[in-house]
């Protein structure tokens, strides 16, 4: 399952979706070999974020795939950890508040709208994430913004991640508009 030399895959991580967080992570490093792992677990403090980083990073130490660090930015200085993503509000408000990340080797922002990309885009994000771009239960209610909504940001010429019911059925469509990469949560987890 291993992506194209060009196209990227990334899991974004949902222990919520997981009966055995960690077993779960093994599994999809040496299984589904994605490039990447966002380590999106938002309700945790900082200090459990970081030993979560840290047992994640022992397993990965031995894969191809790398870690994204997700809002904890600190977390990220101190552990030496290169890629870094955040929410649009906290990138903007940090940002705003006069933070630099130019330590990181990547970072990266996610984006729901047109204008939302431009901003991050202009403040020096290096990706953005679109989403969501087809139907998925994360956003229960809200249809999908669509391929259209995708092929608009593609135009702003930043590097751009898909994400929203994302699944190896329809990444070939994603893949023929021209986006970078794609994000995927549950299809990682099946």
């Amino acid at each position: 399952m291993s992506s194209s030399k060009n196209f990227k895959l990334i899991c974004v991580s949902n222990r919520h979706l997981s009966d055995d967080f960690l077993s779960d992570v093994r599994r999809i490093a040496y299984e589904k070999k994605p490039d990447y792992l966002i380590l999106r677990e938002r309700s945790l403090s900082e200090s459990e974020y970081e030993k979560l980083v840290r047992n994640v990073s022992e397993i990965l130490q031995a894969s191809r795939y790398e870690l994204i660090v997700h809002t904890h930015f600190n977390v990220a200085r101190k552990l030496g950890v290169k890629m870094v993503h955040f929410g649009f509000d906290d990138f903007v408000g940090l940002k705003n508040g006069g933070a630099s990340f130019d330590e990181f080797d990547s970072v990266g922002v996610s984006i729901h709208s047109i204008s939302q990309a431009k901003i991050a885009r202009d403040l020096g994000a290096n990706y953005i994430i679109a989403g969501h771009i087809f139907d998925t239960p994360s956003h229960a209610g809200e249809p999908g913004r669509g391929i259209e909504f995708l092929e608009e940001i593609l135009r702003l010429n930043i590097t751009t991640y898909a994400i929203g019911g994302v699944n190896f059925n329809n990444l070939d469509m994603i893949k023929s508009i021209g986006a970078h990469w794609a994000c995927m949560m549950r299809e990682f987890v099946k």
